[in-house]
């Protein structure tokens, strides 16, 4: 897989959330302002509670923001089977039912899952990315997942 490809489609989805981000942020400053939402008596919290909604959405788009200008200028580093897991490997796990998945380390945006290609962005403060740092093809990580001990083999380093 072309990981220039995999980091512009991250960045694409990224931006893509900034554009939905901003609507709803503006819906949001419109209901806190609006005339509607003037409190009638002191428990009429709705305009503080909308007002509260729209500073964590403008905190969120700044963070988002700061995602797309990370990974623009994020170098990706070659890794050959050899190489340990760092930051912009591209990995390939197995689970224990066999079951295989990738992963893209990268040092913002985890979660996205890649459109089309199957990949999932872990970063490196993320329990799996944790767990990957710094292991090599045909080790295993563990992680505990709800209470269950989950264990993946390392197939693949690109």
């Amino acid at each position: 897989m072309d990981k220039k490809v995999l980091l512009s489609a991250v960045i694409d989805e990224l931006e893509s959330k900034v554009a939905t981000l901003v609507s709803a942020m503006e819906q949001t400053v419109d209901a806190a302002t609006n005339e509607e939402t003037v409190p009638e008596h002191k428990y009429d919290t709705l305009a503080l509670e909308a007002s509260y909604l729209a500073h964590g959405q403008a905190m969120r788009l700044e963070q988002v923001k700061n995602d797309i200008t990370a990974l623009r200028t994020t170098v990706l580093r070659p890794f050959s089977g050899d190489n340990k897991v760092g930051l912009t490997a591209l990995v390939q796990l197995e689970d224990d039912s066999e079951r295989t998945a990738w992963y893209f380390v990268l040092p913002c945006a985890g979660g996205i899952s890649i459109p089309g290609y199957g990949v999932t962005v872990v970063t490196p403060h993320s329990p799996l990315g944790k767990s990957l740092l710094g292991q090599s093809r045909d080790e295993e990580v563990s992680l505990s997942i709800a209470g269950k001990v989950c264990h993946y083999a390392i197939i693949s380093i690109e």
